[in-house]
């Protein structure tokens, strides 16, 4: 009986845990691809003119990619080579191509939207409302999969252009007049 009992608390325990490493194996692949994706967005963004031989994609607080962008780093995206910085201070931002926010940073962003008035950094985050908010590009979940949010108008008036086949994959969004 004594037998039974621990082959029965260790089942629970195996299926209680089951669901957690699921979820884990979940994030983590979603997290694999919003890392292919900002690549991507690099490549399908124009800039006005490069500022350096290098796009740099700053990552604003903490790194949810678990170091899933490090692959990405000595890349090239339209002949330029890729370099990753991570960042936690509005001044670090200058020499930004990309800035991902954190979505643990998300009160941070009405600042950081000021500070990049008139500076060509493409803007991306995972937080529910973001492209809304005057950001560029927003992750979001749509039928349990990862999808694209993309403010054109957000991206038009840092005087970056999103091409066209990125946005038909992406649902439009313009930024609220609050």
């Amino acid at each position: 009986m004594r037998i039974l009992r621990t082959a029965l608390a260790a089942l629970a325990a195996l299926l209680c845990a089951a669901p957690a490493a699921a979820q884990n194996s979940v994030r983590l692949a979603e997290q694999d691809i919003k890392a292919g994706l900002l690549y991507n967005f690099l490549r399908y963004t124009e800039w006005p003119a490069p500022a350096s031989g290098a796009m740099v994609v700053c990552v604003y607080g903490r790194d949810p990619f678990s170091g899933r962008l490090t692959p990405m780093s000595g890349r090239t995206v339209n002949r330029q080579a890729i370099r990753i910085r991570f960042i936690d201070a509005q001044a670090e931002i200058d020499g930004c191509s990309m800035l991902f926010v954190n979505a643990e940073e998300r009160s941070d962003w009405p600042g950081l939207r000021t500070y990049l008035t008139r500076r060509h950094v493409l803007t991306v985050s995972d937080y529910d409302g973001f492209a809304r908010a005057g950001g560029m590009i927003e992750f979001a979940r749509a039928n349990d999969r990862v999808a694209v949010r993309v403010n054109p108008g957000a991206a038009e008036a840092a005087d970056l252009v999103i091409q066209e086949r990125l946005l038909r994959l992406a649902s439009i969004v313009e930024t609220d007049a609050r």
